[in-house]
């Protein structure tokens, strides 16, 4: 009889500080999957492109970040909202050299950005240089940016009435 998969499932009991590890089968966890956050999913062979140690320090370093983002009692094995704001500034800072070289995957990410930026930030001077960077890439025959600039007018729109509240409104 052929061996059935499992899964593995990691549970942080915050009040004893254990980390309980469940192989649970495939089946079982079907509708979780299908249920939940999409979750983190990067390919083996990412994994398999580094070398061992550096393989496995990579899939536990994802492994207590995510641990953490949902606990209450943290892990704090690093200060992974701080790593987190520094790979997103990195991440940021890759794109904009991208863009101003005219690549249109990086103008449609950048625009993404910055429109979550306007409306986190209320700044319409983010939703601008957002809309500036979906034209261009929408321009260059960029699919997502085209089939994103059908709905924009509305978005702007609506983007434009947030920051319009201004900062104390909610």
């Amino acid at each position: 009889m052929p061996r059935e998969k499992n899964d593995l499932l990691i549970h942080y009991d915050e009040d004893k500080q254990k980390f309980i590890f469940y192989s649970v089968n495939s089946s079982d966890t079907a509708s979780l999957r299908r249920d939940a956050f999409d979750g983190v999913c990067p390919e083996v062979e990412y994994f398999k492109s580094l070398p061992p140690d550096e393989a496995e320090k990579t899939l536990g370093g994802m492994a207590f970040s995510l641990l953490d983002l949902g606990a209450i009692k943290k892990v704090n094995i690093r200060d992974y909202p701080a790593e987190s704001a520094i790979a997103h500034s990195e991440y940021v800072a890759e794109l904009e050299e991208q863009a101003r070289a005219n690549d249109a995957d990086a103008q449609f990410h950048l625009f993404i950005e910055l429109h979550s930026q306007a409306m986190r930030m209320r700044s319409l001077e983010a939703l601008l240089r957002a809309e500036s960077l979906l034209n261009a890439a929408a321009s260059q025959g960029h699919a997502e940016a085209a089939k994103s600039l059908v709905d924009w007018p509305m978005l702007k729109a609506a983007a434009e009435r947030h920051i319009d509240r201004g900062p104390t409104a909610a």
